[in-house]
């Protein structure tokens, strides 16, 4: 397979999709190249290193990487950035949960001892750990500059005891004041309350502070962002870990030695202001670096002009970007930092496959590598912006004789995300790509699933003059019933073809 013809893709590394040693290959690209794969596959790093696999017919799988994910320290809600070359070879970059690629060390030889003397050991993460992990993802890529304060953690909020707490100055910036009594911190899925007793210069913390900080196993020098919530005494946390807040590429196009990558996954906020934050660690690196005018180079050799913010560490005026690719709620946006206030981007969708797949002479990130100098680079002529993609007009005559062959296909599917699963999940959107029926509902109506003998109604909202189609009521009852975990693949087919009526039949991760 010639390199123009290189199929990328992200593999999700969420919850039930993370297992030691094995990389789940997303759905599109086992149906259709899964009988390419030989038993044994080879991934080659960016540092020139090389891992094996292996491959078992008619597994959604690679296993057999233990080694190499023991070796780049992987863990859960991390991403890897897959280019397949044909046969059995595979490019693979990894990203961590602070949403930057990570710092490939130099291999040590299977001769040669490790350097600690010590052979680590690729450890299942607990459950709190993993929701630790998805809750700093969820605020360094999903969430867009949410407002919060960095505490860091020194010994003394290690130790136990009443001698735990924080200066009054600090309590004051969390918004807490001497009426409150107690002060709420937690990640989706696991909470803790800690009892706060106010003296005259500090608010100390009662024992379920050391609870939290032994089940996080926070150690002294980690960052614990407290994100504010709607509650004012309630925050949601994300940990930068100081043992980690280094092991990711930061040289940076300027020193010539490798380009910044990060990623961002898409929200409501993209959606409905056309902003979009900087991760934290890019910001604080290369934010100073970035001009007011910013240029996205696009595979399609598209090349689109958006605005910064220095002072808040955001790219606005993105509205051409997210209509020219039908950008939506849970999309997957690579960055490669090229310097002089340019990006090379990548926008891959909800289950991982690039939305430029199919695009013929793709401009590819080695071509701008090659010949850019800190100067403006010559891609081709500028491709005018596609603009909305049309999408089938419903008839404003009566719903019996809607023509349901412009309909197409009755079906609609979800991948459930980390944002599907949150205590208070504001929604989930129904994706642009099924647009062909959902543009039959009104602004705010109703569907009823059925499975077996269960059934749930579904409220449905139309946002932004129909450009977007949400599930909000129904869907926490109907992931709990049926237990839904990030990864399942829900499949919602009409049913006699009634657009108001679904049978779903639910696709579960694969972990073995």
């Amino acid at each position: 397979m010639s390199e123009k013809k290189a199929i990328k893709f992200v593999c999700l590394n969420f919850d039930e999709l993370y297992k030691p040693g094995h990389l789940f290959l997303p759905l599109n690209f086992y149906v259709d190249h899964s009988d390419d794969l030989p038993e044994k596959v080879f991934f080659t790093m960016p540092s020139g290193d090389m891992w094996s696999g292996a491959y078992v017919k008619n597994c959604t799988y690679i296993s057999g990487l233990e080694e190499m994910m023991r070796f780049y320290d992987v863990k859960p809600y991390q991403f890897y950035f897959v280019e397949y070359n044909g046969g059995g070879n595979f490019k693979l970059e990894i990203f961590n949960t602070y949403a930057v690629e990570i710092l490939y060390p130099v291999r040590i030889l299977p001769r040669q001892k490790p350097r600690n003397g010590v052979e680590k050991v690729v450890k299942n993460c607990s459950d709190v750990e993993v929701w630790k992990h998805c809750s700093t993802l969820c605020y360094t890529a999903f969430f867009n500059s949410r407002a919060s304060y960095k505490l860091e953690i020194v010994k003394e909020h290690l130790a136990g005891g009443d001698v735990v707490g924080v200066p009054i100055d600090v309590a004051y910036k969390l918004g807490l004041d001497a009426r409150m009594t107690w002060m709420e911190v937690g990640v989706p899925k696991y909470k803790w309350r800690i009892g706060l007793k106010w003296t005259e210069h500090v608010v100390q913390f009662d024992e379920v502070w050391k609870e939290f900080t032994e089940d996080l196993k926070l150690k002294e020098g980690d960052i614990c962002v407290l994100q504010y919530t709607n509650h004012y005494q309630k925050f949601e946390v994300a940990i930068f870990e100081k043992s980690n807040i280094l092991n990711y590429n930061l040289a940076g196009p300027d020193q010539g030695k490798s380009i910044m990558k990060f990623f961002k996954i898409v929200s409501e906020v993209l959606e409905e202001t056309f902003h979009l934050a900087f991760p934290e660690l890019f910001a604080e690196k290369f934010g100073s670096q970035i001009s007011e005018k910013v240029t996205l180079l696009m595979p399609d050799r598209n090349e689109i002009v958006v605005n910064y913010s220095g002072k808040n560490n955001f790219l606005y005026g993105l509205k051409e970007f997210v209509r020219a690719y039908s950008i939506a709620v849970d999309y997957l946006i690579f960055f490669d930092f090229l310097g002089n206030s340019t990006f090379y981007v990548s926008v891959f969708d909800y289950l991982g496959e690039d939305v430029c797949e199919d695009v013929d002479d793709k401009l590819h990130l080695a071509e701008i590598v090659g010949s850019f100098c800190g100067t403006a680079v010559s891609i081709g002529p500028c491709i005018e912006p596609v603009g909305d993609v049309p999408c089938i007009k419903h008839s404003s005559l009566p719903i019996s004789v809607v023509d349901l062959e412009a309909v197409v296909d009755l079906r609609f599917e979800i991948l459930v995300m980390p944002s599907h699963m949150l205590t208070h999940c504001h929604g989930v959107d129904v994706k642009s790509k099924f647009s062909h029926f959902r543009d039959v509902w009104k602004k705010k109506d109703y569907i009823t699933v059925y499975d077996g003998s269960r059934s749930w109604e579904f409220e449905i909202r139309k946002r932004r003059e129909s450009k977007r189609t949400t599930i909000h009521q129904g869907w926490i009852q109907f992931r709990g019933d049926l237990q839904l975990n990030v990864g399942d693949v829900c499949k919602f087919e009409s049913i006699d073809e009634d657009l108001w009526k679904f049978r779903v039949k639910i696709l579960r991760s694969v972990v073995v």
